[in-house]
Formats: structure tokens, sequence, C-alpha cells
């Protein structure tokens, strides 16, 4: 990156994104069946499907143009050294984290509601929320502080945090900063999305696969 010019036109596109992120999470609010989504437990996983088809096309519209954010290829040694810093997070999440009110409630709408976000938070969140925080919103941290990574790292998982607003327990939180500083980490040292989108879609799949089959 050469000129203010080009990071700024960069910094803009990655904004843009997130702009586009925030409607479509509002708009749905706005669907005639909304409460009807809600209540039968359909409403994250909906919410999901809109996000992925809005966020992945704008990756690919990326890629065509620069080649920063690549997907990259998973390499086996590197994988289960970042497997087992997540199992290690993991563990240690389950001495503090509290239970979530809307999980609780997914769960009560029985399996196959809980199955729906079973499939959604396994196969698509992982793909557009790592393209939104581990490429986009790092890379734009990057491209105005290349030497203070770190700081780069902890605001984007600030961010992610905070963003997910369904949680609302501080430790869930800490929980959310620290698995998206293992994200971050996964995707500058492996230099792409596919370790970051991997974890992550192995993190979804141990946290919900228990609730699903244990809602009635």
């Amino acid at each position: 990156m050469n000129t203010n010019s080009d990071r700024v036109t960069l910094t803009l596109f990655y904004v843009g994104s997130f702009v586009v992120y925030y409607l479509v999470t509002m708009l749905i609010t706005l669907f005639p069946n909304y409460s009807v989504l809600r209540n039968d437990g359909l409403l994250v996983p909906v919410l999901c499907l809109f996000e992925f088809a809005v966020i992945y096309p704008l990756y690919r519209f990326y890629c065509q143009r620069r080649n920063d954010i690549p997907l990259s290829v998973l390499r086996p040694g590197q994988t289960l050294l970042f497997i087992g810093a997540l199992f290690i997070l993991l563990l240690a999440q389950t001495q503090f984290l509290q239970p979530e009110g809307w999980l609780v409630e997914q769960a009560q709408q029985g399996r196959a509601s809980m199955l729906i976000l079973l499939l959604t938070a396994v196969l698509l969140a992982p793909v557009f929320e790592e393209v939104l925080f581990r490429g986009f919103l790092l890379q734009a941290f990057l491209l105005w502080a290349p030497n203070s990574r770190f700081a780069c790292m902890l605001l984007t998982s600030l961010l992610f945090a905070v963003m997910h607003t369904q949680y609302v327990h501080w430790q869930t939180l800490v929980a959310l900063t620290l698995f998206s500083l293992l994200l971050c980490y996964a995707r500058l040292k492996s230099q792409g999305l596919a370790l970051p989108v991997f974890l992550h879609t192995l993190n979804n799949l141990i946290a919900l696969l228990p609730a699903w089959y244990y809602a009635r």
C-alpha cells in the first residue's frame, strides 16, 4: 500500500462492508414475520443466511482485485497446534461462563430449530464473520498501524465481542475477546482465512452440538 489515497479507498470499502452487515441485521426486524421467526427460534438462522448471502459475494469481489486477504490452505502441523490452543481456551471457559438466555430459549424450541441453528452457525456464520472481522476489520487496522499488530488484534477482538449483542454476560464477552485474539493470530500466522474459519467452525460445533442433543 503506497499512498494514503489507496489506504483511504480500502478503508472505505471495509467500513462500507460493515455498514451493509449492520443494515442487514437491522432490516430483518422490519420483516412482517419477524415476531414469528423469533418465537419459533428461527431468527438467528435466517439472519445468518442473509448476512452470508451479502458478505461472501463482497469477499469474492474483493479477492478478484486484491490478494492480501486470501483464503489460503490448512497446514496440518499448524492446524493441530491451533486446535490444541482452542481446546485449552474452551476448557478454561467451562470454569466461568454463564448460561446465555437466548440460547436457553432456542433450545426450548425443540431439536428441529436447534438443528437449523447448528447448521447455520457451523456452515455460514464462521465464513462471513471471519471475512468481516479477521479479514476486513483486522486488515483496516493493519493498514494504518502495521507495526502494532497486537493492538490491531485487540481492537478487532473487542469489536467482535461487543457486536455480538445477543450475549449479555461479561464472562461471555471476555471469552469472545480471547477467542477472537486466537483467530486473529491464526489469520496472521497462516496468512489466510482458512485456518480461522476452520477454528471458528470447530468452536461453534463444540458449543452447540450438546445443546442440540439435549434439546427437547
